[in-house]
């Protein structure tokens, strides 16, 4: 793995499949198949249920990284969001803030981890019947440095910080078959169009 600080100037929402490949000319797709044929994960995969020929194995590996292209498109600031509407720090200012919209408070988080696991798989359905279920596993770390979040109004308005770094793990039943690690610049990574709601339910007075 590897570690690059991507280009603060970007504002499209950095993606799984964005930190896995970067800014490569090939595409995803035919990267992710490179990757499922070098560890011949295909294969592997299907050992136990037939034998495939080399050109419907190859038939295969194109199939399955089609499919797993798209579940790659994770917006990884939606995963950080998702993390801090449950953070308990913010929750709280939320409560506090809720009643009088003209509140506003700055909640400092010290450095801290996220992590998320993600599973999902491609069925390989011929003539109507389930041959395989590919599985895969996305892991995904981020390693945060102190930051302040912006709280008015029961919602999450703003985020003030620095760089974060992002670890991502792409496996297929156990066999790794690409990674990343990058430092991220979170006031790029993380937008907030509009106001995040912190709290499910309104707190009652």
């Amino acid at each position: 793995m590897t570690a690059t600080t991507l280009d603060r100037a970007v504002h499209t929402p950095l993606t799984a499949k964005a930190l896995l490949f970067g800014a490569k000319s090939r595409t995803a797709e035919d990267l992710l198949v490179e990757a499922i044929r070098q560890h011949d994960a295909s294969r592997t995969a299907l050992r136990q249920v037939r034998r495939l020929s080399r050109s419907a194995a190859g038939l295969v590996d194109r199939e399955v990284a089609a499919a797993t292209d798209g579940l790659l498109d994770l917006n990884l600031g939606e995963v950080l969001l998702a993390a801090w509407q449950k953070h308990s720090k913010l929750t709280e200012a939320a409560q506090r803030t809720l009643a009088d919209s003209d509140t506003e408070e700055i909640v400092s988080l010290a450095a801290h981890s996220i992590k998320s696991t993600y599973a999902p798989s491609v069925d390989l359905i011929v003539n109507g019947a389930l041959i395989h279920s590919f599985r895969f596993v996305l892991g995904i770390v981020v390693e945060v440095d102190a930051l302040d979040a912006v709280v008015q109004g029961g919602t999450l308005v703003t985020i003030r910080g620095g760089d974060c770094v992002i670890t991502a793990t792409l496996t297929l039943a156990g066999v790794r078959l690409v990674g990343a690690r990058r430092t991220v610049d979170l006031d790029g990574a993380v937008r907030l169009p509009e106001p995040r709601p912190l709290l499910t339910s309104p707190v009652a007075a």
